[in-house]
């Protein structure tokens, strides 16, 4: 049963779709609506046969066609051929999730399932990784988890372990929780006693800094060092991007992708060898494609804004602005992570459900943020 007792804060949806060209009736609102649903739950257009028997404005089967053709030519729907029935464009999918569409609750069975999950999660990498396989199992999407940027972390604190006598493990570990190794080689070999005087040097001189402030400081940081001491931290000197600079496939988890290639779009010959296929395979295989995106969703905007409340994002076909992404939507929203956010979400058919995952990614989203930043 679908309620309205708990209503998301919806984020300012794209001027290119939000305005409505003219008021509509209830009676095509109604009809929408059907026709929304009825494609959600079985990817085929629907007839004003159909529609005319399971509505309950008891409206004849042409009075209905003629309302279908009313909203076709306002934009909220179309029709794949000439004698197939409707189905909903990106305009309809808009209007049905902004002002249409109910919103259910989460069962309880999906409460215990993130419960569950999460409470196996012992690091807050765990957490991450937990979170975006339990969003894809209960959603049947694709789940994308966005760590925060490692810029506007504060670094914590930094450990320093050998691999060999000329190679060691850089460990940064951010206030948040986040970590991040680097390994790096010597041209000399560097005892467990130089070890431990570089690590206390880079605490001394780092921890408490951002991530950012650091990379930009660094050499000013250690000029006053004793030469000898300057020559320990050589290898730091010398490559403070490669410490500091965050590749995107470090920032993003992927979870479900079975999940997309169940969904009938898929069993079409038509999407299998066309480029909305292809954009899947590269969402997969490229995080940097999904940095891309979620960053662009208008969720990242509003990061800095610790205090606010989170708000769900949703991004219809076009509104995605990605071409071979037209056929698919995204719903997200952000996490907290100590004192920094990052986003959660998935990425779908534009027929889903939105009006249950929207409340299962808010839901996650805020179960993980209790997780990983408990008050």
């Amino acid at each position: 049963m679908s309620t309205r007792a708990h209503e998301p804060i919806w984020h300012q949806r794209p001027a290119s779709l939000a305005t409505i060209d003219v008021a509509l009736s209830e009676r095509q609102r109604e009809i929408l609506r059907l026709i929304v649903r009825h494609y959600v739950l079985t990817a085929n257009p629907v007839g004003s046969r159909y529609l005319a028997r399971v509505s309950s404005l008891g409206l004849s089967d042409a009075t209905t066609r003629n309302v279908m053709a009313d909203l076709e030519y306002l934009g909220y729907i179309d029709h794949p051929h000439t004698s197939a029935g409707r189905m909903p464009t990106d305009k309809g999918y808009r209007l049905y999730v902004d002002d249409l569409m109910g919103r259910e609750r989460i069962s309880d069975a999906e409460r215990k399932a993130v419960t569950r999950s999460l409470a196996t999660a012992v690091t807050p990498e765990d957490v991450l990784d937990e979170s975006s396989h339990i969003l894809a199992r209960l959603s049947s999407q694709l789940s994308m988890v966005l760590l925060p940027a490692l810029d506007d972390g504060i670094l914590d604190r930094v450990e320093i372990a050998p691999l060999s006598p000329n190679r060691i493990l850089i460990i940064l570990a951010a206030s948040s929780g986040r970590v991040r190794t680097v390994t790096l080689e010597s041209e000399s070999n560097l005892s467990p006693a130089k070890l431990d005087e570089l690590r206390m040097l880079l605490n001394e001189r780092l921890a408490g800094h951002t991530f950012r402030e650091v990379k930009a400081t660094f050499r000013d940081r250690v000029a006053d060092l004793s030469e000898r001491d300057r020559t320990i931290l050589r290898l730091f000197i010398d490559q403070p991007e490669k410490l500091f600079d965050e590749p995107g496939a470090e920032r993003v988890k992927i979870a479900g992708a079975k999940n997309l290639f169940a969904q009938p779009e898929f069993q079409k010959p038509s999407i299998v060898s066309g480029e909305g296929f292809q954009s899947i395979i590269e969402l997969i295989d490229n995080e940097e494609v999904v940095v891309h995106i979620l960053e662009r969703s208008g969720v990242a905007e509003s990061l800095t804004h610790l205090d606010e409340p989170a708000s769900i994002t949703i991004r219809i076909g076009r509104e995605l602005e990605e071409q071979h992404l037209a056929n698919y939507s995204l719903i997200c929203t952000k996490y907290q992570i100590g004192n920094q956010k990052g986003i959660i979400g998935l990425i779908g058919p534009k027929r889903m459900e939105y009006e249950r995952i929207a409340p299962l990614v808010e839901y996650v989203a805020r179960a993980m943020s209790n997780v990983l930043s408990p008050k």
